[in-house]
């Protein structure tokens, strides 16, 4: 996981992360631009889930600090 900066946090809007995806399907469903994350380090979802969302993504899973929290991201662009 790589860290990002204090820019992407203030840049990134935490009340449109995607905090649930029970299912693979469900990981396939999910459009381009979605943004798919935890505050426990990703271990949340599943790892066949976590496995499909990385295969959308170019940058794969990012910590990002926020105000008094710490989420772990991934940008689906594929």
């Amino acid at each position: 996981m790589q860290m990002s900066g204090d820019g992407a946090a203030r840049a990134l809007d935490f009340s449109v992360i995607i905090t649930q995806v029970k299912t693979v399907q469900d990981a396939r469903k999910l459009p381009v631009g979605t943004v798919v994350g935890d505050k426990h380090g990703g271990v949340t979802f599943s790892d066949a889930v976590a496995a499909e969302l990385e295969k959308r993504s170019h940058s794969g899973w990012n910590d990002i600090a926020a105000t008094n929290d710490r989420w772990t991201v991934i940008f689906l662009n594929r």
